[in-house]
């Protein structure tokens, strides 16, 4: 099956993002936060792990302050999943990586057999409604202009399709939220740099590369459905917790073992 996303232009994003992210990594530091707060109310003291996702590794680098880290991201590789031995890592986070994997289940899978038994997983990515005002714009201008649509925006995965995978997969005790960030332009050129300079560009192996015909129209269509005080977009940032199955873990309780009646209650 030909993969969704161009490796090669992923590759080009992130290496324009190392050198730009600087002043436009905000969305970055939320997700960081998150993790980092998960991480604190765990309360495990992890020894060996990897980070997959190099924009914004620093931070969470300092908080593994001398453990073993190991940072892989497809910047710097040829697979966009990593080639560990099985049971090599006690954590393994994935920072705003998962949402341009091609084959998601596969990559997951890998995830789980790198982790040892018990070993945490923490995922964040780009996700849900994210752009969803762009997207719209997007949509109304071509099909005025040109009377059909062709993708400018990579399609998403909502926290109900991320839970699914991660049961799916077999990571035991699946946790899954998402925060939505709204913020608001003053121009929307200001939003298209945000996202080049995150590494967020058009990476779809099918992408248009017309849209520089389409953005006056692109913005009169935003301005005229999402302008509050400035342009409004939306991201979902969809978080993920999963562990790698282990015998001493909790279990959810058997059907029908509860000791109260729902009819009872209600």
């Amino acid at each position: 099956m030909k993969p969704l996303f161009d490796i090669e232009k992923i590759k080009k994003n992130r290496a324009f993002a190392e050198k730009n992210m600087a002043g436009h990594d905000f969305l970055f530091e939320k997700t960081i936060d998150r993790i980092v707060d998960n991480l604190k109310d765990i309360k495990r003291d992890f020894k060996n792990i990897l980070i997959i996702g190099q924009r914004g590794s620093e931070q969470l680098s300092k908080f593994f302050n001398n453990k073993s880290i190991t940072i892989y991201d497809l910047v710097n590789e040829e697979c966009e999943t990593p080639d560990c031995n099985d049971n090599s890592f006690d954590c393994i986070i994935c920072l705003h990586y998962m949402h341009v994997v091609n084959d998601v289940p596969r990559f997951l899978l890998k995830i789980k057999s790198m982790l040892i038994p018990d070993g945490l997983f923490l995922c964040g990515f780009f996700g849900g409604l994210s752009l969803k005002e762009l997207r719209q714009s997007i949509m109304e201008a071509e099909l005025e202009k040109y009377s059909g649509l062709s993708q400018h925006i990579h399609p998403m995965i909502d926290h109900y399709q991320a839970a699914a995978l991660l049961q799916k997969v077999g990571f035991a005790l699946p946790v899954v939220d998402y925060d939505r960030v709204i913020v608001e332009y003053s121009k929307l050129e200001s939003l298209y740099t945000d996202l080049r300079c995150m590494g967020e560009g058009n990476a779809l192996q099918d992408r248009n590369k017309n849209f520089r015909k389409l953005k006056d129209l692109v913005e009169i269509k935003y301005k005229n459905s999402f302008f509050n005080e400035g342009y409004v977009a939306t991201f979902d940032i969809i978080q993920m917790i999963g562990w790698a199955q282990h015998d001493n873990q909790q279990k959810p309780s058997k059907r029908g073992s509860g000791e109260i009646s729902l009819t009872e209650i209600l």
